[in-house]
C-alpha cells in the first residue's frame, strides 16, 4: 500500500505540475456551468414538472465526460511508454497492478475533485431559492453516487486504452470511442430494441436509466455490482497489457 500511496502522489503531482489539469478542471466547470444555468432556464419556461434541477443537471453527466475522461487518463501510461520512463518504473520494486491501481486512481481523484466543486452549484440554487424550492439532499448525495461510480469505470476505460498505445492522441480516439459506444451506443439499442426481450439487458446497461434512479435518491445494488465488478475486470486487463511487455 506504501508503494501505491507514493506513486498516487506522482501522478497528482503530474496533473497539477503542468498546465492540464488546471485547463481540464476550467473546461469541465465551463461546461457544467452552461448546464446548470440552461436547466435552470428550461424549468422556468417549462413551470411545475416533476423533474427537478439536481436530476436534469445530473442528466447531462455524460457530456463532460466523454472528452474529460479520455483527457485526463490519455497520458497515464502512452507517454510512460513513449518517453521509455515505463522501463525505469518498472525497475523500481513495484508491481505493474500497483502502477495501474494508482493510475486509475489518481485519474478517479481528479475526477472526483471535478465534480466536488460542482457542489457550489447547489450552494448557489439553495441560496437564491430562498426557502422557495428546499432542496432534498438525499437525491443529491444519490446522484453524485452515481456520477462517480460510472465516471471510475470510464477512467478504468481510459487507463486500459492508454496502455494499449503510446500515442496520446491514439489513447484519447480509442477512449473517447469506447465511452461514447458504451453511453449512447447502448441508449439507441435500448431505444430500437424497445418491446423486445433484449431490451431489459439495454435497460439494465443504459446510464441514462441508472442516473435517472440515482437523480431521484434511489441506489441500486445492481448497478454498484455491475460498475465494481467491470473496473476490477477492465484493471485486471490493463495489468495483463502491461505485463506482456516483458515478452516483447
Amino acid at each position: 500500500m506504501r508503494n501505491v500511496t507514493t506513486l498516487l502522489r506522482r501522478e497528482l503531482n503530474a496533473y497539477f505540475a503542468s498546465v492540464l489539469g488546471y485547463i481540464v478542471i476550467m473546461f469541465f466547470l465551463i461546461v457544467m456551468g452552461f448546464v446548470f444555468c440552461s436547466v435552470i432556464g428550461e424549468l422556468l419556461r417549462s413551470g411545475p414538472t416533476q423533474i427537478t434541477m439536481m436530476q436534469g443537471f445530473f442528466y447531462w453527466f455524460w457530456l463532460p465526460s466523454m472528452f474529460v475522461v479520455p483527457a485526463i487518463t490519455m497520458r497515464l501510461l502512452a507517454e510512460e511508454k513513449r518517453s521509455g520512463s515505463i522501463e525505469m518504473l518498472m525497475t523500481s520494486p513495484v508491481t505493474e497492478f500497483e502502477v495501474v491501481f494508482a493510475k486509475w486512481l489518481g485519474a478517479v481523484t481528479l475526477y472526483a475533485l471535478m465534480w466536488a466543486l460542482t457542489g457550489l452549484y447547489v450552494l448557489i440554487l439553495q441560496h437564491f431559492s430562498k426557502g422557495t424550492a428546499m432542496l432534498d439532499f438525499g437525491p443529491v448525495a444519490a446522484g453524485y453516487v452515481g456520477v462517480l461510480l460510472i465516471g471510475q469505470f470510464l477512467v478504468a476505460l481510459g487507463v486500459l486504452c492508454s496502455a494499449l498505445t503510446k500515442n496520446q492522441v491514439t489513447a484519447f480516439l480509442t477512449a473517447f470511442a469506447l465511452i461514447f459506444l458504451f453511453i449512447v451506443g447502448v441508449m439507441f439499442g435500448s431505444y430500437f430494441l424497445r418491446g423486445t426481450p433484449a431490451v431489459k439487458l439495454f435497460d439494465l446497461l443504459s446510464t441514462f436509466e441508472q442516473m435517472g434512479d440515482f437523480g431521484r435518491g434511489m441506489v441500486d445494488l445492481r448497478p454498484l455490482v455491475l460498475y465494481a465488478s467491470s473496473t476490477v475486470l477492465v484493471l485486471f486487463l490493463t495489468t495483463r497489457v502491461l505485463e506482456s511487455r516483458k515478452w516483447r
